[in-house]
């Protein structure tokens, strides 16, 4: 017994004639005919008696369809209960960030439209990131601009700006703009020497031969800013930190270095499984930094 032959037992059991049943199924009438011989010899019974020129149902017959519009039914809801899974091959993804706050928006929307599928998020160097992207650890990341292996795909999202965030009882909270020149002695808040943006920092203070004074070396931009909005010194930046939430007690001051502006790309693998989830966050992740 099988799905097909139990529809075509009941559009018989409707129709009350085999031609008519086999019109309705685009079928021949002899094959259906052999479905439900096949399905009385499989079961040991006699559904159907001869009634004129028409048939109808035995008593085994109708026990057997109260069966069958009940499987028809389990068949029916488990379909719409399998329809949010469509086209969903996974149950998790994870991505890493290099910065929390260029995926939280996306989390927060992400998780609205797929409540079941685990989205995780790791914050990672930029070429950590990369690294765990390439063994399988990450299926994608949000990295600041930097080389790439050949087997990874890149989008830029948007240029990021390292600014300076001066503590409001600074002499320098007074300045629209900054030259690198003017950090020359300052107690400084930057990032760690392991991250990307730290270099980016160290090679242009380098070039303009600023002598770096730094006091605190975070591992994140929210810890720099924390540290400035305390009044210990001035914290280098990214400003898509500053997006969401204003910050407190700082002026936050540009700089005249163009340099001071590096990309910020959506990668994965060129491998990755593209399926209605990944597509969505994707899509997601693009357009809230189209806005931004």
């Amino acid at each position: 017994m099988n799905i097909k032959q139990l529809y075509s037992f009941l559009v018989l059991c409707e129709e009350q004639h085999y031609g008519r049943a086999a019109s309705r199924l685009f079928i021949t009438q002899p094959s259906l005919s052999q479905q439900i011989k096949q399905l009385e010899t499989s079961l040991k019974i006699i559904l159907f008696k001869r009634k004129g020129r028409n048939i109808e149902l035995t008593k085994a017959g109708a026990v057997l369809k109260q069966h069958a519009l009940k499987i028809m039914d389990d068949l029916k809801s488990a379909e719409n209960d399998l329809r949010p899974w469509r086209n969903q091959q996974r149950d998790s993804i994870a991505i890493g960030v290099s910065g929390s706050h260029l995926i939280l928006p996306v989390f927060q929307s992400f998780i609205g439209h797929y409540p079941d599928i685990s989205l995780t998020v790791k914050e990672h160097s930029s070429e950590q990131t990369i690294k765990k992207i390439t063994d399988g650890s990450l299926d994608m990341g949000i990295v600041y601009q930097m080389p790439l292996p050949s087997h990874l795909s890149a989008t830029l999202l948007f240029e990021d700006e390292i600014i300076a965030a001066i503590p409001l009882s600074h002499p320098l909270a007074g300045q629209h703009v900054l030259q690198l020149e003017d950090l020359n002695d300052q107690p400084l808040i930057v990032l760690n020497d392991a991250l990307l943006l730290r270099t980016v920092i160290t090679n242009e203070l380098n070039k303009k031969g600023v002598v770096a004074n730094i006091i605190c070396e975070l591992d994140n931009h929210y810890s720099c800013l924390e540290y400035a909005e305390g009044q210990i010194g001035i914290a280098l930046i990214a400003r898509s930190l500053t997006a969401l939430t204003p910050p407190k007690n700082v002026r936050l001051v540009s700089f005249t270095v163009p340099a001071f502006f590096h990309g910020v790309m959506l990668v994965h693998g060129k491998d990755l499984l593209l399926d209605d989830p990944v597509l969505c966050l994707l899509a997601q992740i693009k357009a809230f930094h189209d806005r931004s």
